[in-house]
């Protein structure tokens, strides 16, 4: 059944075998298969329990649907991840993790770490085609101006434009889907190798004056607005979208999560493109999207934290 809010979702799913029935048609979406040997439920049988409990009939081992996943082997009810999956995925600036807690029911450490889990999922992203036609790229720094930091907070190797920001390159299609990298920094070098991994060879980039892109694109031809000049439109040339995506990007960070460190930026950022690439999509579909491909994502908290 679809549903378009978060009563409809509760409504819907109102039991935790209802809900747990949901994650294991979305991860096995062609019949159950073990996580240990690979053995399809149609090749050998796999017995179910009451304690949603599974066990192969090839190799005799007992699993579960959160095995392998973020999910994790946590108290937190299929319910209580339903929850928060729809919450995180269909609010537009996001969630901090106060506030997932109060909504769900859980302490801010579960919820920040059910975050990061989450972010997890889409550090892959979901979808593997390069963007195509029409490109517009451009960089952004993220964080507070030195002039407004204290004396001792005050970047050591002061840099007028970047200071301690932390740097986004963003590459949007026209009409198509977003992408946002964090970059320690930003040359010809650097980038390139982010260019011909997202952008079709035969793609028409838009570009400001910036000198990084000169060397960069490869050979795909480049279309430039000149922002010293106070242009902003040519034609059909802009960056005026990507630009909009930043502008929504900071947003976030400023109204929902206040400040990003260098090290976790780049999930949020992925989550934000989760969204932003999603946006057309009704709650019920990005929920599908986002369970698509869940095995293989179990994070441990050390590793979060290292």
């Amino acid at each position: 059944m679809k549903f378009k809010s978060l009563s409809e979702l509760m409504e819907t799913y109102n039991t935790e075998d209802k809900c747990h029935q949901y994650f294991v048609s979305s991860r096995w979406s062609y019949g159950i298969r073990c996580p240990h040997c690979g053995n399809h439920e149609a090749e050998k049988k796999i017995d179910t329990f009451k304690n949603k409990l599974f066990k192969c009939g090839a190799c005799r081992k007992q699993f579960t649907v959160r095995i392998g996943t973020f999910l994790g082997d946590t108290k937190i009810s299929y319910r209580q991840w339903l929850a928060a999956i729809f919450l995180v995925t269909s609010h537009k600036k996001g969630l901090s993790s106060i506030q997932l807690a109060k909504d769900i029911g859980v302490t801010q450490k579960t919820a920040w770490f059910m975050l990061q889990r989450m972010f997890y999922i889409t550090s892959g992203g979901n979808n593997n085609n390069k963007l195509s036609g029409t490109v517009e790229i451009d960089e952004t720094y993220v964080g507070g101006k030195e002039v407004n930091k204290h004396k001792s907070k005050k970047t050591t190797e002061y840099n007028k434009i970047q200071g301690d920001k932390a740097i986004i390159i963003g590459m949007i299609e026209r009409g198509g889907d977003l992408v946002m990298k964090k970059f320690n920094k930003l040359n010809k070098i650097n980038v390139k190798p982010i260019i011909d991994q997202h952008i079709s060879d035969t793609a028409i980039v838009n570009t400001d004056e910036s000198t990084i892109y000169k060397g960069a694109l490869s050979g795909r031809e480049r279309r430039i607005v000149n922002h010293k000049a106070k242009q902003y439109v040519n034609g059909e040339d802009t960056t005026n979208r990507i630009e909009g995506s930043f502008a929504h990007f900071k947003r976030m960070v400023n109204g929902i999560h206040h400040w990003l460190s260098h090290r976790h930026i780049q999930k949020y950022t992925n989550m934000f493109c989760f969204r932003w690439n999603t946006k057309k999509l009704d709650e019920h579909s990005r929920i599908d999207l986002f369970l698509s491909n869940i095995a293989d994502t179990r994070i441990m908290y050390k590793e979060v934290i290292a």
